[in-house]
């Protein structure tokens, strides 16, 4: 049986975001295994000098689009590890590799990193509860989701949520542990919308995005997907009106940050409005969504919004 890992996009329907070029997002590895240090406190201080120095050069790789360099430099890094027994910085290494062919698109391998990456971790005692482990878990969920294998992503999305919940319900109120936590609830919404089951991807997505009020953990783009989302499963089920307040309020935010994403956001408004038989906003946010799609080189958006635009014109003549 296949094993497998994630990507670092939402699948094309609901996706609001295109970059030109995968992003690739560091984040401070704070998982420290254990004794399994090397046994000289010089050497073990050269040793992650050096595996500092990696980091770096593999930043920088990273930043000039140069992935491959990158990915060889990183599992350099693995070797090091291993070699040494030093193994601080082995979940962050792991976590970078599998975000590279995430965002590269090559799941397989992504998958191969991340059963590799866990299997590493238990080897050396991580706890199965232990965020990293959870994180690998859904990103491995994930990519069943994406590989249509429904029943294992399914088994994979509810371990982990099950443990986040556990931990939270335990007095856990760390922004790390309720980020996991809002990851797994919209990760596994996803999951539910690809299965058409959008009732109970709705309460998933929704819970999401309560509790990240609460920590208040969400970067103000983050929302604005969240918030995008909603919009587009209450527009499917029906509920137009809180469609259109999470739509309005996904736009604001967009503007706040100047997010590259406005002409996909003023389409999904004009189509609200149409569900809505509110024609002249409807045009309105579909003129607004060409012209940014103009000013943003988005030709996709842009020619949707056209065909959606000739749509609401013969509904006005």
């Amino acid at each position: 049986m296949r094993s497998i890992r994630c990507l670092s996009r939402v699948p094309s329907r609901y996706r609001i975001c295109y970059a030109s070029k995968p992003v690739i997002f560091f984040l401070p590895c704070t998982t420290l295994i254990g004794d399994s240090t090397p046994k000289s406190t010089d050497l073990r201080y050269d040793v992650e000098e050096n595996l500092s120095h990696l980091m770096t050069l593999a930043r920088l790789a990273l930043e000039k689009g140069d992935f491959e360099r990158a990915t060889a430099i990183l599992e350099m890094g693995l070797k090091i590890c291993e070699e040494y027994e030093s193994y601080v910085s082995l979940p962050y290494i792991y976590d970078i590799l599998a975000s590279i062919s995430f965002a590269l698109g090559n799941m397989g391998k992504a998958e191969h990193i991340l059963v590799s990456a866990m299997e590493k971790l238990v080897q050396i005692g991580t706890p199965d509860n232990d965020g990293q482990m959870v994180d690998f878990q859904l990103r491995l969920a994930r990519i069943y989701s994406a590989y249509d294998e429904s029943s294992l992503a399914e088994i994979g999305f509810r371990d982990c949520l099950n443990k986040q919940k556990i931990k939270i319900l335990d007095g856990d109120t760390s922004t790390k542990t309720g980020m996991l936590y809002v990851n797994v609830l919209f990760w596994y919404g996803l999951h539910k919308i690809r299965n058409a089951e959008h009732i109970i991807a709705k309460k998933l997505i929704t819970s999401a995005y309560d509790y990240s009020l609460k920590i208040k953990g969400l970067s103000p783009y983050q929302e604005m997907v969240i918030l995008y989302t909603l919009a587009d499963l209450h527009l499917q089920l029906g509920e137009s009106s809180i469609a259109l307040q999470n739509m309005k309020s996904a736009i604001l935010l967009g503007k706040g940050i100047g997010s590259t994403d406005m002409p996909r956001c003023y389409l999904k408004l004009a189509k609200i409005y149409m569900d809505l038989n509110a024609w002249s906003n409807a045009k309105d946010s579909c003129q607004e969504a060409i012209k940014l799609a103009g000013l943003f080189n988005d030709p996709v958006v842009k020619s949707e919004a056209e065909y959606v635009l000739d749509t609401i014109n013969e509904k006005l003549n």
